[in-house]
C-alpha cells in the first residue's frame, strides 16, 4: 500500500501512443521514462507463439527480396489480421495488435516507443548492456530502464543495414544513415570497436514529421518575435543566413522554420548527408533535395563538397547546407557563396569568433572570404534539471565598413539575448545592412504578435 502511495506521487505525467502507455515519473531527483504495451504479450506466450506460427507457415508471401520496415510490418499485417480477428475479447484495435504482435517478433518492441513518440528528441546507448536514455521535448533527459540485448541489439542493426546497405570494418567502425518510414523518421549515428571499446554505441536523432514554425520557436523562447521578424526580412532580401551552434542547439529547426518564408517561385536546393529539411515540394515550392554520403561513409561517390561544387551549374536561387563540417566542405562552401549563391548554412560552433578562427586558421579560408557570409546567428543549448532550452544568443552582421580595430572587427552585433525589442530596433537603424528594411521588420513583428496571440493566446 505504500509503495503505491509513493508511486503515485512520483508520477509527472502519462500518455497513449501508437499501441504504448507512455509514463513520465521521478525517482530521487531523476526523470524517467517508461512505455507500457497496450497488449503484453510476455504476458501469453502461447498466444504469441499462435501468431509466430501463422507467420512461418506463410513466410513465402515474405518474398525474395529484402522487405523495408514499412513493406515487412504491411506484409506481415496481412498474414496476421485473419488469426488476430479471430481472437474473442480484445481490448484494442486489431491492427494495433498485430503491430505490437509484429514489432516484438523483429524483436524492436523495446525501443520502438521511443521511434514512435513524438516528444521524444533523442535517444542515447553509451555503449552494449547500459541503460538506454533520450531526450524528451517537454522532460527533458531522462533515464530508462532499457536494455537491449544481444538479440535485440543485431536485430537494431539488421533492420538498419537493410534499410541502407553499409559495411561496418576496423577501418570504419562508424555509419550513419537516415531511418525513414510511414510511422518515424530518424538519424542514426552508431560506432563500433574498436572505436568504442566497450560494444556498439548509438544516438538516434528523431527528425519531426511536421516543423517546428517560427511561431513555434518563439513560444519556445528560442527568439523573440522582433529577431523573427529580422530574419525573415533577411531572407527575402537573400541575406547569406549562416546558423551555428553546439550539437542538438536546435540549428536545423531554426533553419526549417526561417526557410518557410522564401518567396514559392524561388528554386531552391538542399545538400544534405541526412535529410533534416523540410520537403517542400508538396507545399507549393521549388525544392530539390540532394543527399550525399556521411561523413562517416567509406563511399566518395557522392561528397558534400563534389555536389556543394556542382550547385553553380543548377541554377538555385536559394540553397540551404546541411552540416558543414570538414575543411573540404568549408572551402567548397566559400567558392559557392563567393561565386554568387544565396542561403542558409549550419555548422558546429558556439561563437562567430570561433567559427571564424577555425575556418580561418585550420581550414585556411582567407579572411576576405568571410564577407560572403552576411549573417551570423548564434544558438546555443541550456540545460536544466528538467529540460532543455534552445535559444539564439547572438546575431551578428559582416560589415566590411566596420572600424573596429578588434580581432574579426567586422563582426556587427544586431542582437544578444540581453537585449530588449527597443533596443533591438535601435542597433537595427544604426548599424544593420538591413536599416533600409526597418519598416518592414517593424510591420512584420506587429503581424507576427498578433498571429501569436491568436495560436498561443499571448
Amino acid at each position: 500500500m505504500h509503495e503505491e502511495k509513493h508511486s503515485e506521487k512520483e508520477i509527472i505525467n502519462e500518455y497513449n501512443i501508437q499501441g504504448f502507455k507512455i509514463i513520465i515519473h521521478e525517482e530521487e531527483g531523476i526523470v524517467h521514462y517508461a512505455a507500457e504495451p497496450l497488449f503484453d504479450f510476455q504476458k501469453d506466450p502461447l498466444l504469441f507463439a499462435e501468431l509466430s506460427s501463422v507467420v512461418i507457415k506463410n513466410k513465402d508471401r515474405l518474398g525474395k527480396e529484402i522487405l523495408k520496415f514499412d513493406d515487412l510490418v504491411d506484409t506481415i499485417k496481412s498474414i496476421c489480421m485473419l488469426k488476430v480477428l479471430e481472437i474473442a475479447g480484445l481490448e484494442i484495435e486489431p491492427e494495433t495488435f498485430t503491430e505490437l504482435f509484429i514489432y516484438r517478433l523483429i524483436k524492436l518492441d523495446s525501443i520502438i516507443p521511443a521511434l514512435l513518440d513524438h516528444y521524444v528528441n533523442e535517444i542515447y546507448m553509451d555503449q552494449k548492456g547500459s541503460t538506454i536514455y533520450l531526450d524528451h521535448q517537454i522532460y527533458g533527459r531522462c533515464n530508462t530502464k532499457i536494455i537491449l540485448d544481444e538479440e535485440e541489439l543485431n536485430a537494431l542493426l539488421t533492420r538498419i543495414k537493410l534499410e541502407h546497405p553499409v559495411t561496418i570494418s576496423a577501418k570504419k567502425p562508424s555509419l550513419k544513415i537516415e531511418f525513414q518510414t510511414q510511422r518515424f523518421h530518424s538519424r542514426i549515428s552508431m560506432d563500433f570497436p574498436p572505436l568504442s571499446p566497450n560494444g556498439p554505441t548509438f544516438n538516434i536523432r528523431k527528425l519531426k514529421r511536421k516543423p517546428l514554425e517560427l511561431l513555434d520557436l518563439v513560444n519556445f523562447n528560442t527568439l523573440p518575435t522582433s529577431l523573427g521578424a529580422y530574419l525573415v526580412e533577411a531572407i527575402i532580401d537573400r541575406q547569406n543566413i549562416t546558423i551555428i551552434g553546439e550539437p542538438n542547439a536546435g540549428k536545423t529547426t531554426l533553419a526549417n522554420a526561417i526557410d518557410l518564408y522564401t518567396p514559392k517561385h524561388w528554386r531552391k536546393i538542399a545538400i544534405e548527408d541526412a535529410i533534416e529539411s523540410t520537403n517542400q515540394t508538396a507545399m507549393g515550392f521549388k525544392h530539390l533535395s540532394i543527399q550525399v554520403d556521411s561523413f562517416e561513409s567509406s563511399r566518395s561517390d557522392h561528397t558534400k563538397t563534389a555536389e556543394i561544387l556542382k550547385l553553380l551549374h543548377r541554377s538555385p536561387d536559394w540553397i540551404y547546407l546541411g552540416e558543414i563540417q570538414s575543411r573540404e566542405h568549408t572551402q567548397a562552401m566559400f567558392e559557392a557563396l563567393n561565386a554568387g549563391l544565396k542561403g542558409i548554412q549550419t555548422a558546429h560552433a558556439d561563437s562567430a569568433e570561433k567559427i571564424l578562427r577555425r575556418w580561418e586558421n585550420l581550414h585556411k579560408i582567407a579572411r576576405s572570404d568571410f564577407l560572403s557570409l552576411d549573417i551570423i546567428v548564434v544558438m546555443k543549448r541550456e540545460i536544466a534539471k528538467s529540460t532543455f532550452v534552445r535559444k539564439i544568443v547572438g546575431v551578428y552582421e559582416i560589415n566590411q565598413n566596420n572600424t573596429s580595430k578588434e580581432d574579426y572587427g567586422f563582426l556587427t552585433e544586431i542582437y544578444n539575448e540581453n537585449m530588449n525589442e527597443d533596443q533591438m530596433f535601435r542597433t537595427i537603424k544604426e548599424k544593420s545592412r538591413l536599416k533600409d528594411k526597418l519598416d518592414l521588420i517593424l510591420e512584420r513583428n506587429d503581424y507576427l504578435k498578433a498571429e501569436q496571440s491568436q495560436k498561443w493566446g499571448i
